[in-house]
């Protein structure tokens, strides 16, 4: 949906430029802002290297991307999935699932963008379904591999917990997701105390702590035990240690969110 750029990451958006050789174009700007702005390709090819590195996912396999925007996750994979691979996004947003069904499924059939009318505060207030309610299109168990870049920093402790529900269920025994989130542990709150950075977290909700008490999702931590807690319990298991983020200014960290990667059991 809406991730946050690359520390250091600057704009780029030329049309002549593609992340593949794919012929697919940088979206508007106004698109590209709403996914967070930065290197709109060097930020897809980053998470890329996530999802195929540690993430695990492999060339045959079913991919959903909760929260897709204007494809900036699926441009780097149409290389890279064959066979029986393919790509399904969704998102709330109607005008990048316009751009991407123009930019990117006309030219490859294996991809495939819909519109999922949500009612969200900051990216699509005129929703009529709430996240707490939406049912993923998709059949139990379709999917070898989910992953929701900067989804659950931008959703309330009920509706982040119902997506956990719904992608366990679309997922495939064995299954791997890859989530990005703010996590709240002893670490990053040391460095929110310290004033190190740039977004704050001052305003408790109910499981859950914001940036604004008047636009609450517009940016939401998590605590890292409750969420990976909350993970476990929808049959989720983390796989191998979460992977910190630039975002509390660390000085080693894998990304700019938090990572964290889990298999379905």
């Amino acid at each position: 949906m809406h991730d946050s750029p690359t520390p250091g990451a600057h704009s780029m958006n030329d049309p002549a430029q593609s992340a593949t050789g794919s012929g697919v174009p940088a979206p508007p700007d106004d698109l590209n802002l709403g996914v967070g702005g930065g290197d709109f390709f060097k930020i897809g090819r980053e998470f890329f290297g996530i999802f195929t590195g540690p993430g695990g996912l492999e060339p045959q396999h079913r991919v959903l991307d909760v929260g897709c925007g204007c494809g900036r996750m699926a441009i780097p994979l149409i290389p890279y999935l064959q066979g029986q691979g393919g790509y399904w996004g969704f998102d709330i947003v109607p005008a990048a699932i316009e751009w991407s069904r123009e930019n990117i499924a006309a030219r490859y059939p294996r991809f495939h963008f819909e519109v999922a009318d949500i009612f969200n505060k900051v990216y699509n207030p005129g929703g009529r379904c709430q996240s707490n309610e939406f049912r993923f299109p998709h059949e139990d168990g379709f999917f070898d591999f989910t992953f929701l870049t900067s989804v659950f920093t931008h959703m309330l402790a009920p509706d982040m917990e119902h997506y956990l529900a719904e992608i366990s269920r679309t997922l495939k025994p064995n299954g791997r997701c890859v989530i990005s989130a703010f996590l709240l542990n002893e670490e990053s709150r040391a460095l929110l105390a310290a004033g190190a950075s740039s977004i704050t977290f001052d305003h408790p909700f109910p499981d859950c702590v914001v940036c604004s008490r008047e636009m609450p999702e517009a940016a939401v931590a998590y605590d890292e035990s409750f969420l990976v807690d909350r993970m476990t319990h929808h049959g989720l298991q983390l796989v191998g240690p979460v992977r910190h983020g630039a975002w509390p200014v660390r000085k080693n960290f894998l990304s700019y969110q938090d990572i964290l990667i889990a298999t379905k059991q």
